[in-house]
């Protein structure tokens, strides 16, 4: 088709060559076949309907859009109407028809390259930004510490210099203070007990400890054009590379075009990852709302990485829900969460603070997927390598080398025939919520201290979708009738200590039932087997964690939650 226009273009500046002042204008000939030159190939011989418009210009025929040609966000999957894709192009609308077309063919090209679509939000699910005017001053310095300390260490400092580094970052004294509290001391008796203890607290404070450095804190950004801090989410770098080998991935978020551009650069410096798939709010067809309507690719290969639901109501079958990322106090405090934040955590960040690296069991939840869409393919084995990518990574991450480059991998492509005749009728969205035969079928699962209470839709959380990817039955009490096999629970320390619940309590005098970390559920996704429960265990050596044969009816008290978010959070139950 592109050569056969090329042709038919070239001839035409030939003729208008030879007759200098002739205007040339497209005619288009009724009943023309679909292979003809001077319609682009489409499968319509004329407009209209127009296949879609560029900057209100049609793209086949070359006629200005007129009133009733289709306005953008129009029925949705219908023939009639546009809807605006200015991600792919500033200015290009497309058809419904022709879209829906388009989305055909990239679920084709999609499959037959052995991966799924991932669509990733970027606000607390990858990332959390701060402007400078949320900020104090003291603040201000303390992230401008954070960041010398970790550029020293990157660049090999040890641990003294990287200390030096961040006390060389010093507040800019105000002249007056400053000469007011010269006066000050001049009239004070220095050599007393007073003069003493204020300059030996001025002297730790110069020495440290400072936020952040002990060890440092990686990847907080100063952009300064943007007047804005943003801090990635820990291991967010190795998360993507890894994800990239199992998914074609998307930015979707509902910040202006510009932030997520900017965002994109820091998540995906070379730009291999995205490769322009960035949509903003600008974007979206929804105010205030997100859509795969304008996602290339089929909804049943689609999933979604974001940490808010109610986004998209008609998507939520597609949804891994991740717990919010708070690393601004502003950021927790502005959805009520005070104290959650790692500013207000000791400076320890996710997975050093007693929860967990989210983002590594969104990852599990995506190779389980993947595993289970593909099997009995070429491809089915790619999940292993995304999560050994992955753990590497993280590994690397303890000597400040997670960044790294994007290590090319050798996809496993699909054939014509399997894609036809096994991916065709596959819905990711069943694989995920179904059990259906798989390492841990026949095993009923009862969260404790993993999803907060308050979580409207718990069925959404990484652990939740990966113990049904598993294969397992996920219930919501040990005593609904069913019986529950396995109490999985929060492994954390003193208040949040998942041994004091009362499902595992529950677990601990009820014969051959386990309460296991959640660490279980994601070994037994890595290796696609029941591993040894024993080895997780949250009950005492007597117990042994083994796991009975026949249902166990609860007779015992539960705790409230259903399950989350790290313990501590408003709404969280012991």
């Amino acid at each position: 088709m592109e050569k056969a226009a090329k042709a038919g273009e070239a001839k035409g500046d030939t003729a208008a060559a030879e007759r200098p002042g002739v205007k040339r204008r497209r005619v288009a000939t009724q009943g023309a076949g679909p292979n003809d030159a001077g319609n682009g190939g489409d499968d319509s011989p004329v407009c209209p309907p127009h296949p879609g418009f560029m900057f209100d210009i049609c793209i086949r025929c070359g006629k200005k859009k007129e009133k009733g040609d289709g306005d953008a966000g129009g029925t949705r999957g219908g023939d009639s109407g546009s809807t605006a894709v200015r991600y792919i192009h500033q200015g290009l609308e497309m058809s419904n028809a022709e879209l829906e077309k388009a989305k055909r063919e990239e679920k084709r090209r999609i499959l037959l390259s052995g991966r799924l679509v991932l669509v990733l939000d970027l606000d607390h699910t990858l990332l959390n930004s701060a402007r400078f005017s949320e900020l104090s001053q003291e603040e201000h310095y303390a992230m401008h510490r954070i960041i010398a300390a970790a550029d020293c260490e990157a660049n090999g400092g040890s641990k003294e210099e990287v200390q030096q580094a961040a006390a060389a970052i010093q507040p800019v004294e105000d002249p007056v203070a400053a000469e007011s509290a010269e006066e000050k001391e001049d009239g004070a008796d220095v050599d007393g007990e007073k003069g003493e203890e204020e300059a030996g607290g001025k002297e730790r404070a110069r020495d440290g400890p400072f936020p952040g450095t002990d060890p440092p804190l990686r990847h907080l950004n100063c952009l300064r054009h943007m007047a804005m801090f943003t801090k990635l989410r820990p291991h967010a770098h190795a998360f993507l590379r890894a994800a990239s080998q199992l998914c074609t991935m998307y930015i979707y978020t509902m910040g202006d075009r510009n932030y997520a551009r900017e965002m994109a650069k820091l998540l995906d410096p070379t730009g291999e990852l995205f490769n322009g798939r960035v949509i903003g709010s600008g974007d979206s067809t929804s105010q205030y709302k997100k859509d795969l309507d304008i996602v290339l690719g089929a909804e049943p290969t689609v999933l979604i990485t974001d940490d808010t639901d109610r986004v998209w109501p008609k998507n939520l079958a597609n949804l891994i829900r991740i717990d919010r990322y708070h690393f601004f106090k502003q950021s927790a405090a502005g959805f009520r969460q005070p104290g959650r934040s790692v500013m207000e955590r000791q400076w320890r960040d996710e997975g050093d603070n007693g929860d967990r690296a989210q983002l590594r069991d969104v990852l599990a939840v995506i190779a389980a997927a993947h595993r289970r869409f593909f099997e009995g393919t070429a491809a089915a084995n790619t999940a292993d390598d995304a999560i050994a990518e992955m753990d590497a990574s993280m590994l690397r991450s303890a000597s400040a080398t997670e960044g790294g480059d994007i290590r090319q991998t050798n996809h496993k492509p699909v054939s014509d025939e399997e894609a036809s005749t096994k991916l065709e009728s596959r819905d990711v969205r069943r694989l995920l919520t179904v059990p259906e035969d798989g390492p841990l079928a026949n095993v009923r699962v009862v969260f404790s201290r993993v999803v907060a209470q308050s979580e409207p839709r718990p069925e959404r959380h990484p652990l939740w979708l990966l113990a049904t990817a598993l294969g397992a039955e996920v219930l919501n009490a040990v005593d609904d009738g069913k019986g529950a096999t396995h109490v999985v629970a929060h492994a954390g320390t003193g208040d949040g200590d998942g041994r004091r619940t009362d499902k595992v309590k529950w677990a601990a005098k009820t014969p051959g039932a386990s309460a296991v970390s959640a660490d279980w559920l994601a070994k037994c996704a890595d290796e696609w087997a029941r591993v040894d429960e024993s080895r997780y265990s949250l009950l005492g050596p007597d117990d042994g964690g083994k796991v009975r044969d026949e249902p166990v009816v609860d007779t015992g008290g539960e705790d409230a939650d259903v399950t989350g978010s790290p313990p501590g959070s408003p709404g969280y139950s012991a």
